[in-house]
């Protein structure tokens, strides 16, 4: 495992940049993924199952991570990098993000934070009010309570994030449940037996790899219109604003919501 001084697929030797054959499979697998429809927090997961790092100090992968490195025209050889992704591989990634955006833009898609910020209440059962400004963090959400006058200041994508893992989570009993194939426990034994006794540690990753490109193949097949899994289709708000009564946030900033149902979810800062 090397330092991410250097762009994850390669490394510095001698001076010079070459190819990390373990990472050059695993961005191989990135793309792949990727090209057959699975979205940033999918391929993410994938790796982290598997056990890739992507780094020594930080091993997991994050979304931002895998759209960064879909995005990085020099795995294809600019700028003097070797070649890693062949550049039709490279182009069929680009046209999936610009369809995903395409997609986004001729629905007219309102700021997930504009339509979530109606739902907003404070402890004392006060309406929480977005404050405005330019000097704000355009990065963070301000809030202030019209009854009590209390604040929250506040990361807005991880609050995003967080309600809609909360959502998710309290629709969770309508997902098809993951089951393995034969194949994913052959391989899994396979990757068992080999971390045991690791005499080719290129042979093991080339199971990990294949392990993971297993597992995501028992995974429902994503449509063409399927969003990460941290965002929320048009289907999803209408679920959404049937299913939530409101948005708790405390005066810590935890964030709770509640369900029509009264079931209130875990707590996400």
């Amino acid at each position: 495992m090397i330092n991410r001084k250097v762009l994850y697929g390669y490394q510095i030797r001698n001076g010079a940049l070459e190819i990390v054959p373990e990472e050059q499979r695993a961005v191989s697998m990135v793309f792949t993924l990727y090209n057959a429809g699975a979205s940033y927090q999918a391929i993410s997961d994938a790796l982290n199952r598997q056990g890739i790092p992507y780094c020594l100090e930080v091993p997991l992968w994050n979304k931002h991570k895998v759209k960064r490195l879909l995005e990085n025209p020099r795995y294809t050889g600019k700028e003097g990098y070797p070649i890693l992704v062949e550049a039709d591989i490279f182009q069929a990634a680009q046209g999936k993000t610009a369809e995903k955006n395409a997609r986004k833009q001729s629905h007219g898609e309102k700021p997930a934070i504009a339509r979530l910020t109606p739902y907003f209440r404070c402890t004392c059962g006060g309406k929480m009010t977005r404050l405005g400004g330019g000097w704000q963090n355009s990065g963070k959400l301000y809030l202030r309570c019209e009854g009590c006058g209390n604040t929250a200041v506040m990361d807005m994508e991880a609050t995003v994030n967080g309600i809609v893992r909360q959502f998710r989570d309290h629709e969770q009993p309508s997902y098809t449940a993951y089951t393995p194939s034969a194949e994913v426990m052959r391989l899994d034994n396979a990757i068992n037996r080999g971390l045991e006794q690791p005499d080719s540690p290129e042979a093991v990753m080339a199971l990990i790899l294949q392990g993971a490109a297993a597992r995501y193949a028992c995974c429902p097949e994503p449509s063409a219109e399927s969003e990460p899994s941290d965002s929320l289709t048009e289907a999803d708000w209408r679920r959404f604003q049937r299913a939530v009564s409101h948005i708790t946030i405390s005066q810590d900033t935890e964030v709770t919501l509640i369900f029509t149902d009264k079931k209130a979810t875990g707590k996400d800062e």
